[in-house]
């Protein structure tokens, strides 16, 4: 039986887009961050050393950081978007990191949350250089690693835009309205689909 600890409108959303993605039946036990009541920081304290979520217990055993659980379980579960091919498998390990190291930035995340003009003008700066990145990559491909949605995708649109945001990067970045139109196109792609859409819905 797997249970996956974390509301939807956190990190743990990868987690359930990964497993909506992969057709698994799991429980959802929607915990916020560090825990809402004692009871669930309890609950969180004993799964997770640093008492955060998403964390998923697949049949006992224990596992927490979201990208972990996502590269876990496409890992052992496979299927049409977890690639056969070794070269292949790591171009989605490339942009799984890629994506925890240049765009879930806690800099970032301090800037945004500091009030501080400066720091979040040169966040917003830094984050336009790095989304061009992106943006070049996916130029002239429909996806990641070609024609085809694979957990590359997933990885990645699931880090820079969770279903509760409406499509927007962090909630509040159109990348279309920024030149960006190969992200732009892409991000609609990866958010359209079906487990996306259920995972909006959830608590």
């Amino acid at each position: 039986m797997i249970t996956l600890y974390g509301t939807s409108k956190s990190r743990a959303s990868r987690c359930l887009v990964a497993l909506e993605e992969l057709g698994l039946a799991y429980r959802h036990v929607p915990l916020f961050q560090h825990g809402a009541t004692p009871a669930d920081r309890d609950v969180l304290d004993k799964l997770n050393p640093n008492s955060r979520i998403p964390v998923l217990d697949d049949d006992g055993f224990i596992l927490w950081e979201s990208m972990a659980i996502n590269l876990y379980l496409e890992d052992k579960h496979g299927g049409p978007r977890w690639p056969h091919a070794p070269r292949e498998r790591a171009l989605v390990y490339q942009w799984s990191l890629w994506s925890q190291t240049e765009m879930d930035r806690p800099d970032w995340q301090q800037a945004w949350r500091s009030g501080d003009a400066k720091r979040m003008e040169a966040a917003k700066v830094q984050r336009l250089v790095t989304l061009g990145r992106l943006n070049a990559a996916l130029s002239g491909r429909d996806y990641l690693l070609g024609d085809a949605f694979t957990f590359a995708d997933l990885n990645l649109a699931a880090t820079i835009c969770q279903p509760n945001e409406g499509g927007r990067i962090d909630g509040n970045f159109d990348p279309i309205e920024h030149g960006l139109p190969a992200l732009g196109a892409w991000l609609k792609r990866c958010t359209a689909r079906a487990s996306w859409l259920k995972v909006r819905d959830l608590p």
